[in-house]
């Protein structure tokens, strides 16, 4: 029997995890979830997913950032596919682009909060195909 992708979700939003957890379960996946920054390292250093779902706005705005920064330069998690996710326009007033803002963001997709359940698996299942 095959084992199913893991995603691994970084976001502070409990609720937002809330409903993104057991969606995510009922379409096969196991998923796990962590908090803040300091919880994800934790929990990087001893897990490996098939795929993250990152937050790239938590307590600090940089928070998810230094996050896919660390990800993708350490070369024991760098092939992990990072989907991040953020309502940082609507929170900040920021008018962020992943393709020219921010020097540390190097996801492999992007999708602005709130996220539409299909288009986030679509993005998912884009991602995991790699």
């Amino acid at each position: 029997m095959n084992k199913p992708p893991s995603i691994l979700v970084i976001d502070d939003d409990v609720n937002y995890v809330a409903v993104m957890k057991p969606m995510l379960q009922s379409k096969g996946y196991d998923v796990d979830a962590v908090h803040n920054k300091t919880e994800a390292m934790r929990k990087l250093e001893t897990f490996t997913p098939d795929l993250i779902l990152l937050d790239i706005m938590m307590e600090k705005l940089t928070d998810g950032f230094d996050i896919c920064y660390k990800l993708k330069h350490d070369p024991q998690t760098k092939k992990i596919p990072v989907l991040a996710v953020s309502n940082i326009t609507a929170e900040t007033g920021f008018s962020f682009s992943p393709a020219t803002d921010g020097e540390y963001f190097e996801a492999d997709d992007y999708l602005q909060k709130p996220v539409e359940p299909a288009a986030l698996l679509g993005r998912i299942e884009k991602l995991l195909k790699r």
